[in-house]
């Protein structure tokens, strides 16, 4: 968020930390978030998909303070805590979509959509993805608990990874099957010029929920 008021729509815009909305904002009884006595109607995330944007208590009290408000949170922290990689391979386990959806060929239809997804914990099913991983790393991809694919590890370089790590450290991790794309050939723009090369696509689908 950005400290001025927008031109075209004459909207107040506010950037703060975490820590700075525990300083400047405030809940009255009826759950309205005010910051220095204007109400706040959205507040939009620009960080805090990182365990970096929370060093102290303080900023996870500011998270709270929002969450806990009539404002509306994008994304709530619900819907946050969806996009995170130990949620979607909870989800992906049998029995947990049918726990929001009722009709079960739904479900299905909702499952097609899944590709393998693993704990790397102690319990026995992380130890086997565990040893998948060691066996066969070219058909997989281990994913931290962080936002973006930069952090992803992929191939041979992924039983360098969790060997030098500890069991308790593993467990940051999910593997995921390696999604195969299709290429094909297409025109990009780098460095201000047009350059032809093999791509793959992948669909964003961009929406908000509203709570």
């Amino acid at each position: 968020m950005v400290g001025s008021r927008s031109r075209r729509h004459r909207i107040r815009v506010v950037r703060l930390s975490f820590a700075e909305i525990m300083d400047r904002c405030t809940i009255g009884d009826d759950s309205r978030l005010f910051i220095d006595g204007a109400e706040i109607a959205v507040a939009y995330y620009r960080s805090g998909y990182a365990p970096t944007d929370f060093p102290t208590d303080k900023e996870w009290e500011g998270r709270w303070l929002v969450e806990r408000s009539r404002a509306i949170s994008v994304p709530s922290l619900a819907y946050h805590l969806s996009g995170c990689k130990k949620v979607q391979q909870v989800l992906a386990q049998p029995g947990m979509v049918e726990r929001f959806v009722d009709d079960a060929e739904t479900a299905q239809r909702v499952r097609k959509c899944f590709v393998g997804l693993y704990p790397l914990d102690d319990s026995a099913e992380g130890r086997r993805a565990y040893a998948m991983a060691m066996d066969n790393p070219s058909e997989l991809v281990a994913k931290p608990q962080r936002e973006g694919g930069g952090y992803n590890t992929y191939g041979d370089d992924i039983p360098r990874l969790l060997g030098g790590l500890s069991v308790e450290k593993q467990r940051g991790y999910i593997l995921m099957d390696l999604i195969r794309a299709p290429a094909f050939s297409n025109v990009l723009l780098r460095n201000g010029k047009l350059v032809t090369s093999d791509v793959v696509s992948e669909l964003g689908i961009y929406g908000i929920w509203v709570r």
